[in-house]
C-alpha cells in the first residue's frame, strides 16, 4: 500500500508536495533493495510534523496504518529522536542518533524547493562508533542517492514510453516538450525558450494556444 501525503497546508508550493510523494512511491522499491544490505534493520520516512508516512523493516514492520502508527509510537517515547529529526529538519544536514550500544538511527533530509520537507530514517546495526559522522553514515546517505536517481530514471522512462503510445501529432509532441521543459526549468519562461530554442514571445504564445497557464 502507498501511503497518499496530504499535508498540502505544509508545503510552499505543489512541488514540494509532489516530491514527498514521489520519495513515498519510490521507498516501496528502494526499500526492497535497502533490505540486502546486512545491517540495516528498519527505514521509515516523515513529514515536516513527524508523522510517518512510509515504514519498513527486515522483521515485522508493514507499511500499512498499523506500521506507521508503530514507527510514531515509538518516535514519541523516545524525544531525543523528535529533537534530532527536527535540528534536520532545520539545518538540512543529516544527524546520527545512538538508540544502544550497537544501533544507530540516522536521519537524512528530504529536500525541498528551498528547505527541507521530510525525514528519512535508517535504523542500522552499529559498531558503537560515536562519530558523528562515520563510513556506515556516508554510505546509507550515498546508497539512498543512488537509488533514488535509479527508480527515478526508470519511472521517467516508463512515463515517456507510456506518453509516446498517446503521441500522435506533430502538435502532441511539441506539446510534451513543452511541459517537460517547464518542469526542468521550474517554468522560468526565459529558460525554458532559451533550452527550447525559441523566443520568449513565441514560447508565451504556444503555451496560450495550448492552455498551458
Amino acid at each position: 500500500m502507498v501511503y497518499v501525503v496530504n499535508a498540502r497546508e505544509y508545503f510552499e508550493g505543489s512541488d514540494d508536495l509532489q516530491k514527498l510523494q514521489e520519495m513515498v512511491n519510490l521507498m516501496c522499491y528502494i526499500s526492497m533493495d535497502l533490505k540486502e544490505i546486512t545491517c540495516l534493520e528498519s527505514l521509515a520516512v516523515f513529514d515536516r510534523k513527524l508523522n510517518a508516512i512510509f515504514c519498513e523493516s527486515k522483521e515485522d514492520l508493514k507499511n500499512d496504518k498499523t506500521g506507521r502508527s508503530k514507527v510514531e509510537e515509538f518516535i514519541r517515547l523516545h524525544p531525543e529522536l523528535s529533537i534530532a529529526m527536527k535540528d534536520v529538519l532545520k539545518s538540512g544536514k543529516h544527524k546520527k542518533i545512538h538508540l544502544s550500544k550497537d544501533e544507530s538511527l540516522l536521519a537524512l533530509p528530504v529536500m525541498g524547493h528551498k528547505k527541507p520537507i521530510g525525514v528519512v530514517g535508517i535504523v542500522y546495526a552499529s559498531d558503537g562508533c560515536l562519530h558523528e559522522e562515520c563510513t556506515a553514515d556516508l554510505l546509507f546517505k550515498d546508497v539512498l542517492e543512488i537509488f533514488m536517481t535509479r527508480y527515478q530514471e526508470m519511472r521517467d522512462k516508463q512515463t515517456m514510453a507510456a506518453m509516446s503510445c498517446r503521441l500522435k501529432t506533430l502538435e502532441d509532441y511539441e506539446k510534451y516538450a513543452i511541459l517537460e521543459t517547464g518542469k526542468r526549468c521550474n517554468w522560468n519562461i526565459s529558460n525554458m525558450a532559451k533550452e527550447l530554442e525559441i523566443g520568449r514571445n513565441t514560447l508565451y504564445q504556444k503555451l496560450k494556444k495550448m492552455g498551458i497557464n
